[in-house]
């Protein structure tokens, strides 16, 4: 059977489609030892997680272009693939301080970001923002005394790390607009990666993700006044690695809902042009081997 190059060039360009076009990856939630949820493709965090942007206050303060300031974030899982229930109702969803004993609750999902952020457009009462350089951070923690708390900020950061990633420039990106006084509405997109050194993901608690990884995209809905996210402390009495805050006056408290996917490693568009020639040699030599002889 003869197969032309022109035909085979469509082929080739498919599966550099399908190379650049990997989805959501697959992956098993552990607590270490058990298995709470299979065949996962994302992990849903609690509608009340409260985020804190760091003097840019008070609410409605006009925003400079050039301006960097840092964003905090924490909350706790409420579900994966927003079943809270299947195959997972020993997790405590609820951020009050307490373990629901009475309940079978005796695990916690936590996750917790420090990024900065840069003000790189402002259009009235509408501003977007990229990253900045400094510790751009995420972390999701295991813990089975389930203490996180909203209101005092506390048990976020603590138990067992699970993930370390670094947030990175690509794809992460944030937007804000003033709806009315005292009112806003606003979204945030962060891609993290396993990047620099200390970066990882545990395969005893999510498992099929730890080799593979190459984003964490983290979609979150941010909306002011904060509501039942309200507080003044973030990543209190946690990690060193995420230092104690106390919001203030010139900070802007946030309700922030979040979920997060993991993907494969997508192969450079250099890496899937040079596996598209070689499979086009290799058509080449085929039709050479099989030509008749003279």
């Amino acid at each position: 059977m003869k197969i032309s190059f022109r035909k085979l060039i469509p082929v080739v360009a498919a599966l550099g489609f399908a190379f650049a076009g990997s989805s959501a990856q697959a992956f098993t939630l552990s607590d270490g030892t058990n298995v709470l949820a299979s065949d996962a493709t994302t992990l849903d965090w609690n509608a009340s997680g409260s985020g804190v942007a760091k003097g840019v206050g008070p609410f409605g303060t006009p925003l400079t272009v050039g301006q960097n300031f840092q964003f905090l974030y924490q909350s706790n899982l409420a579900s994966v693939d927003g079943n809270p229930t299947i195959l997972f109702n020993g997790l405590d969803s609820t951020a009050n301080g307490t373990k629901d004993t009475a309940a079978g609750k005796n695990y916690e999902f936590t996750i917790v970001a420090m990024l900065n952020e840069t003000v790189t457009s402002t259009t009235g009462t509408h501003a977007t923002f990229g990253l900045a350089p400094g510790d751009n951070k995420v972390a999701i923690y295991y813990d089975t005394a389930a203490n996180a708390s909203t209101t005092g900020g506390t048990g976020f950061d603590d138990g067992t790390l699970i993930a370390l990633l670094t947030i990175v420039p690509e794809n992460t990106q944030s937007e804000f607009t003033v709806t009315a006084p005292g009112a806003g509405q606003g979204s945030t997109k962060i891609t993290a990666r396993i990047a620099d050194a200390g970066d990882f993901i545990d395969p005893a608690y999510l498992q099929g993700v730890s080799e593979m990884l190459f984003g964490v995209n983290f979609e979150s809905n941010l909306n002011y006044p904060a509501g039942n996210s309200s507080t003044n402390n973030f990543q209190i009495g946690g990690s060193s690695m995420f230092p104690d805050y106390v919001a203030g006056n010139n900070d802007i408290v946030f309700k922030v809902d979040g979920s997060n996917t993991f993907t494969n490693a997508v192969p450079e568009p250099g890496t899937m042009m040079l596996l598209g020639m070689g499979m086009m040699g290799l058509v080449g030599a085929t039709r050479r081997r099989r030509a008749p002889k003279a």
